[in-house]
């Protein structure tokens, strides 16, 4: 896979240079000639989202999301155009971490040398990827004591037993620790702040703007990680099911939930053993959970098996890596999704049998 990764962008490199020797500079006056005096692009929705909450209605300020709707973040490649425009881009922000091998690799060919570039991972203490367990029944994420669900600092166990975890090559190749930062609220915060001091001090004579855009969006997400804390402190289960991947770690750890999962991270795996739905479907019924959770753009089989076996509700849960086309239209944000998320949370953490 990573041979056919190298392979894809090196075709893709030899494809900029070429289309771009004789335009690329000219293509880029004609663009800062017109209407937008920056362009901002993105690989991932979330930063697309807090970028254009910063910009507001700021016109001179274009914004751009490298992925379409509907694609899987994790499977995606740039095409020779994707790299035409990134290279365009005066600021550039991605997440890193293994979804984005290949950005790195991209970047060091663009010709756009004085371009800004904002690796998301930089800015957050990054958490250890969870790993798949020997046994096939994967999950069990500890209840972290944490206070008011903000305390970010790493447990010394991690829940897993000895020999579970891969060594320092996997690792490495996993891209050094979790890459779902967004997932936390709290993070999401943090992460509006540090854009909004790039785009400052890129325009600052739009500053007073930016900065009132993104303390007007902190205080919405600050809204909707209220209601998390308080659907949790008001429920005496801290227990969540997906019949589907996990890349939800920061948020779990954030308001102090435990998890089991088919699949831990975002594996590639796709079809869990019968041991691992059965492992799930008596979770359920031995903790009297009322419902399971699945993915956004991901199939709903595994979910639609354990509801028939056990009888409770399935129910959407958003990682926010992307949202569909319709979704994108509409306008729908990070913190729509935050909201419906906090929804489902709660009904499934009501204590009334369903």
């Amino acid at each position: 896979m990573k041979v056919l990764r190298k392979c894809i962008v090196l075709f893709c490199c030899i494809a900029l240079c070429s289309g771009m020797a004789g335009c690329g500079s000219a293509e880029r006056k004609e663009k800062n000639s017109g209407t937008y005096k920056l362009t901002v692009m993105t690989t991932l929705f979330p930063y697309y989202d807090f970028v254009r909450a910063v910009v507001g209605e700021e016109k001179e300020v274009h914004v751009e999301l490298l992925m379409s709707p509907g694609q899987d973040s994790h499977s995606f490649e740039p095409t020779p155009s994707d790299i035409v425009k990134m290279d365009e881009a005066d600021v550039f922000i991605y997440n890193g971490g293994s979804i984005e091998n290949w950005v790195e690799e991209v970047m060091d060919s663009l010709e756009n040398k004085s371009q800004i570039r904002m690796r998301m991972m930089d800015y957050v203490e990054v958490l250890e990827e969870d790993h798949e367990n020997l046994n096939e029944i994967y999950g069990a994420g500890h209840n972290h004591e944490m206070e008011e669900g903000h305390d970010h600092e790493e447990e010394e166990e991690n829940g897993y037993e000895e020999g579970e975890k891969h060594g320092d090559e996997e690792e490495e190749e996993h891209g050094g620790g979790d890459e779902h930062i967004w997932t936390s609220p709290a993070y999401a915060m943090s992460l509006v702040q540090k854009i909004c001091d790039t785009l400052c001090e890129v325009m600052p004579e739009k500053e007073n703007i930016f900065r009132k855009n993104a303390k007007d969006y902190v205080n919405q997400i600050k809204k909707v990680d209220k209601q998390f804390i308080n659907i949790v402190n008001h429920s005496q289960k801290k227990e969540i099911i997906f019949a589907d991947k996990f890349p939800l770690k920061y948020f779990a750890q954030e308001y102090g939930l435990n998890y089991y999962a088919a699949f831990l991270g975002c594996s590639g795996d796709t079809e869990p053993s019968a041991k691992t739905v059965a492992f799930l479907i008596d979770k359920i019924k031995e903790r009297g959970i009322n419902g399971v959770f699945y993915l956004e753009l991901s199939s709903q089989a595994m979910a639609d098996v354990i509801c028939d076996d056990t009888d409770v509700k399935k129910y959407q849960f958003h990682s926010c890596h992307n949202i569909t086309q319709e979704q994108f239209d509409s306008g729908v944000t990070y913190v729509d999704l935050m909201w419906e998320n906090a929804e489902a949370l709660a009904e499934v953490f009501n204590e009334t049998e369903k």
